[in-house]
């Protein structure tokens, strides 16, 4: 298997999962399916970063932050408030997972003009967009504010996909300052749960309208 293959199959397996989580009701899957999205994403970093130190430590940092800390701090979140179903969603599952596809069809249509000149970036920015894409449509069609944060976290999976085609070379000051932001923006998301748990004795974010006046 070349170089390439690999990174391809990589890419698939955690647009997959992206995929996955939009037909997912149980909130315990849908943390582990963002663990595996995370883990190929680091893997692609690692394959990458066989001819680049610093994108391989990337790779690292990426697995053992998102693929292994993040998802078991969700984790913890959910048991504490006790939900394991996301119930009631805004777009009935099927219907969320169809437009999925369509978004992920339409992210590779985009990108196609830029298949003639530039075939890995296309498709490495391909696989960013319909990830942002994913995860915008996850935060749109679930009411659980744990569910909706996962859609954050998967915009973000994005984001670190399309540094990832924009170069083979990550500054990793930049992206340990992307970590750290990123943590301490799920550390807040989980606190904020936590108090909606407390105060609503439930973390839809419906009833945030209660605010209101």
């Amino acid at each position: 298997m070349t170089k390439l293959t690999l990174i391809s199959f990589l890419s698939s397996m955690a647009l997959a999962a992206g995929l996955g989580m939009l037909a997912l009701r149980t909130i315990n899957l849908c943390i582990r399916a963002y663990a595996a999205q995370s883990f190929f994403l680091a893997c692609v970093a690692l394959t990458i970063g066989l001819s680049d130190s610093h994108t391989f430590m990337v790779g690292l940092i990426i697995l053992a932050v998102k693929g292994f800390l993040i998802p078991w701090y969700l984790l913890r979140v959910i048991e504490e408030v006790q939900i394991k179903h996301d119930t009631d969603p805004f777009v009935p599952y099927p219907v969320a997972l169809l437009v999925g596809v369509v978004l992920v069809v339409l992210s590779y249509v985009v990108m196609e003009p830029l298949l003639a000149t530039r075939q890995a970036a296309a498709g490495g920015f391909g696989l960013a967009l319909a990830m942002m894409q994913l995860g915008l449509w996850l935060m749109v069609t679930r009411r659980k504010a744990i569910t909706q944060t996962i859609g954050v976290l998967v915009v973000e999976n994005g984001v670190f996909a399309a540094i990832l085609s924009m170069s083979t070379k990550i500054p990793i000051v930049i992206e340990l300052g992307l970590i750290f932001d990123l943590m301490i923006a799920v550390i807040i998301m989980g606190l904020l749960i936590f108090r909606m748990r407390s105060t609503f004795m439930s973390i839809s974010t419906s009833n945030l309208t209660r605010l209101k006046g």
